[in-house]
């Protein structure tokens, strides 16, 4: 009913014209003296073919509105499927249409050419920058004195940046890497703490960790780089002598959770913000606000929900559900 209102309004100057006509008419026959019951009958088949030409009009216009309302410029170029024009003004409205899809297809072919650039420029710079830090791992490990393995550690996180920085790059292109299989979740989280073993030791934090015999349906390298970042942020927020536990319950939900400064309440709701820092980054003023971005961003990638549990000066707990892909392995 509402197409059809919508309709009549759209007619609406046709509407007028006959109404216009009809007050001509009915002045010019009185003008001259002729009666008004003469024209009874033409204006009755005149009423009859105007429905049947308003029905046929609306059917018209409830057709193409429903083809335009199927059209999903997401799925593919509207322009390729618009219906046929009924007047100029549609048509050139049409052409318009055309003409700015294909301006923003070729911005768009512009942009991921740039966008690619950029990424294959960031992978190189990565794999080059891991080369003297290499180097200088080697050289700082020739002697081992507090100063040098203040070194190391600052060189640890160097090399950490610059992963994050390829990680970046990686999440933001909409076909992401993922290769989803059932991996053992022991040897990835265990590949993790091995890499962080040197700073919970250095830290002087204990680590909890038994072994669950599971298999998640994940891609390896991406949730290993969220259990990296969870150990990450783990170690910088727990002061010495503190604990970080890693425990996995039967539901297959992981959970990182330290014995460290916490997180204030008005903080937690977005601590997942790109670039949200909170009060404890604003402390250490060293914080990013981009690691537990590109947690949570890997995590919706993989179909796995993160949560935050957290009480000022008590500690904080990340908990990663591995159960939620809505896929299965083949």
């Amino acid at each position: 009913m509402k197409q059809f209102f919508r309709y009549l309004y759209d007619c609406r100057y046709i509407w007028l014209w006959v109404l216009i006509s009809a007050m001509v008419f009915t002045v010019v026959f009185t003008l001259y003296g002729i009666q008004i019951e003469a024209v009874w009958y033409p204006l009755l088949l005149s009423v009859m073919f105007g429905l049947f030409f308003l029905v046929l009009g609306f059917l018209r216009f409830r057709r193409k509105h429903c083809e335009l309302s199927c059209l999903n410029p997401k799925e593919a170029s509207c322009a390729e499927y618009l219906p046929r024009p009924d007047s100029l003004t549609e048509h050139d409205y049409q052409e318009l249409v055309r003409r700015e899809e294909e301006a923003n297809k070729a911005r768009k072919e512009e942009w991921d050419g740039a966008r690619r650039d950029m990424e294959d420029y960031y992978a190189v710079w990565v794999h080059q920058i891991k080369a003297p830090i290499a180097v200088m791992r080697v050289m700082l490990q020739q002697e081992d004195t507090q100063e040098n393995r203040e070194l190391s550690a600052e060189l640890f996180r160097i090399e950490q940046y610059a992963e994050m920085a390829l990680c970046y790059i990686r999440l933001g292109d909409g076909s992401s890497d993922l290769v989803l299989k059932e991996q053992p979740l022991d040897d990835i989280i265990r590949k993790a703490v091995r890499k962080y073993a040197g700073q919970f030791i250095r830290r002087k934090i204990r680590l909890a960790y038994n072994g669950t015999g599971m298999r998640v349906l994940t891609d390896e390298k991406w949730l290993s780089f969220i259990i990296e970042q969870l150990l990450s942020n783990a170690v910088k927020y727990t002061q010495e002598g503190g604990t970080v536990t890693i425990s996995v319950d039967d539901k297959k939900k992981l959970s990182v959770t330290d014995t460290g400064i916490g997180i204030s309440p008005e903080d937690l709701p977005r601590i997942f913000e790109k670039g949200y820092t909170g009060y404890n980054g604003r402390l250490d003023k060293k914080s990013t606000g981009i690691g537990l971005y590109l947690c949570r961003a890997a995590a919706d990638k993989l179909g796995h929900r993160m949560e935050a549990q957290s009480e000022p000066g008590k500690g904080s707990r990340f908990t990663v559900d591995l159960e939620s892909y809505p896929f299965q392995a083949e």
